[in-house]
Protein backbone atom coordinates (compact mmCIF):
# COMPACT_ATOMS: atom_id res chain seq x y z
CA UNK A 1 0.00 0.00 0.00
CA UNK A 2 1.12 3.17 -1.14
CA UNK A 3 0.82 6.43 1.22
CA UNK A 4 -0.01 10.05 0.69
CA UNK A 5 3.58 11.09 2.07
CA UNK A 6 4.87 8.78 -0.51
CA UNK A 7 3.38 10.07 -3.31
CA UNK A 8 3.49 13.75 -2.69
CA UNK A 9 7.75 13.27 -2.38
CA UNK A 10 8.24 11.76 -5.72
CA UNK A 11 11.62 11.02 -7.42
CA UNK A 12 14.34 13.49 -6.26
CA UNK A 13 14.86 16.56 -8.70
CA UNK A 14 17.12 16.81 -11.10
CA UNK A 15 19.95 19.64 -12.62
CA UNK A 16 20.99 20.48 -16.02
CA UNK A 17 23.46 17.31 -15.95
CA UNK A 18 20.88 14.79 -15.23
CA UNK A 19 22.37 14.15 -11.82
CA UNK A 20 19.82 14.08 -9.03
CA UNK A 21 20.16 16.09 -6.07
CA UNK A 22 18.44 16.83 -2.40
CA UNK A 23 17.91 19.67 -0.38
CA UNK A 24 21.23 18.40 1.46
CA UNK A 25 23.44 18.58 -1.26
CA UNK A 26 22.31 23.06 -0.93
CA UNK A 27 25.38 24.66 1.08
CA UNK A 28 23.54 28.42 2.45
CA UNK A 29 25.76 31.36 2.10
CA UNK A 30 26.73 33.82 4.34
CA UNK A 31 28.39 36.23 1.43
CA UNK A 32 26.42 39.91 1.71
CA UNK A 33 25.77 40.75 -2.05
CA UNK A 34 28.46 42.62 -3.77
CA UNK A 35 28.19 46.35 -3.22
CA UNK A 36 27.10 48.64 -6.14
CA UNK A 37 29.96 50.14 -7.49
CA UNK A 38 30.10 54.19 -7.97
CA UNK A 39 30.00 55.52 -11.76
CA UNK A 40 31.06 59.12 -13.07
CA UNK A 41 27.95 59.56 -14.39
CA UNK A 42 26.42 59.21 -10.63
CA UNK A 43 29.29 61.08 -9.32
CA UNK A 44 28.54 64.22 -11.70
CA UNK A 45 24.86 63.72 -10.57
CA UNK A 46 25.80 64.09 -7.00
CA UNK A 47 27.67 66.94 -7.94
CA UNK A 48 25.10 68.78 -10.06
CA UNK A 49 22.46 68.39 -7.46
CA UNK A 50 23.75 70.87 -5.12
CA UNK A 51 25.13 73.12 -7.41
CA UNK A 52 21.48 73.30 -9.01
CA UNK A 53 20.36 73.89 -5.20
CA UNK A 54 22.43 77.06 -5.06
CA UNK A 55 21.90 78.07 -8.44
CA UNK A 56 18.02 78.23 -7.29
CA UNK A 57 18.79 80.56 -3.93
CA UNK A 58 21.09 82.73 -5.90
CA UNK A 59 18.40 83.85 -8.82
CA UNK A 60 15.55 83.69 -5.69
CA UNK A 61 18.23 86.88 -4.21
CA UNK A 62 18.47 88.28 -7.54
CA UNK A 63 14.91 87.97 -8.08
CA UNK A 64 14.00 90.19 -4.57
CA UNK A 65 16.96 92.53 -4.72
CA UNK A 66 16.81 94.89 -8.24
CA UNK A 67 16.89 98.16 -6.42
CA UNK A 68 19.53 100.57 -7.34
CA UNK A 69 22.42 101.43 -5.62
CA UNK A 70 25.53 103.69 -5.77
CA UNK A 71 28.92 101.34 -5.97
CA UNK A 72 31.74 103.35 -5.52
CA UNK A 73 35.29 101.18 -5.98
CA UNK A 74 38.46 103.52 -6.44
CA UNK A 75 38.27 106.22 -8.54
CA UNK A 76 35.13 104.61 -10.58
CA UNK A 77 31.44 104.76 -9.58
CA UNK A 78 28.10 103.55 -10.87
CA UNK A 79 24.77 102.56 -10.02
CA UNK A 80 24.11 98.96 -10.46
CA UNK A 81 21.55 96.54 -8.83
CA UNK A 82 22.06 95.36 -5.17
CA UNK A 83 21.65 91.93 -5.97
CA UNK A 84 24.81 92.31 -8.48
CA UNK A 85 26.89 94.19 -6.52
CA UNK A 86 26.87 91.73 -3.89
CA UNK A 87 27.15 88.88 -6.16
CA UNK A 88 30.23 90.69 -7.93
CA UNK A 89 31.64 90.68 -4.14
CA UNK A 90 31.50 87.20 -3.62
CA UNK A 91 32.96 85.95 -6.81
CA UNK A 92 35.66 88.64 -5.97
CA UNK A 93 36.21 86.61 -2.59
CA UNK A 94 35.63 83.29 -4.03
CA UNK A 95 38.29 84.27 -6.47
CA UNK A 96 40.59 85.11 -3.81
CA UNK A 97 39.75 81.85 -1.60
CA UNK A 98 40.81 80.22 -4.84
CA UNK A 99 44.02 81.39 -5.38
CA UNK A 100 44.95 80.74 -1.80
CA UNK A 101 43.86 77.58 -2.02
CA UNK A 102 45.83 76.48 -5.07
CA UNK A 103 49.09 77.85 -4.23
CA UNK A 104 48.70 76.15 -0.64
CA UNK A 105 47.96 73.01 -2.80
CA UNK A 106 51.47 73.65 -4.88
CA UNK A 107 53.63 74.24 -1.91
CA UNK A 108 51.85 70.60 -0.81
CA UNK A 109 52.63 69.11 -4.04
CA UNK A 110 56.43 70.15 -4.23
CA UNK A 111 56.97 68.88 -0.45
CA UNK A 112 55.16 65.31 -1.06
CA UNK A 113 57.76 65.62 -4.56
CA UNK A 114 60.62 66.23 -2.56
CA UNK A 115 60.08 63.54 0.73
CA UNK A 116 59.27 60.68 -2.18
CA UNK A 117 62.74 62.03 -4.53
CA UNK A 118 64.83 62.10 -1.03
CA UNK A 119 63.44 58.34 -0.12
CA UNK A 120 64.45 57.10 -3.58
CA UNK A 121 68.04 58.69 -2.96
CA UNK A 122 68.78 56.91 0.40
CA UNK A 123 67.55 53.73 -0.84
CA UNK A 124 70.39 51.45 -2.09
Amino acid sequence: MVSQADDEEGPPPENSSGASFSSDDVVPTNEAPEPITSTRTSRAWIRILPAIVVLAVILIFVFQNPKDVKVRFFTSSGTLPLSVALLGSVALGALLVLALGSMRILQLRRQVREKASATLDDQP
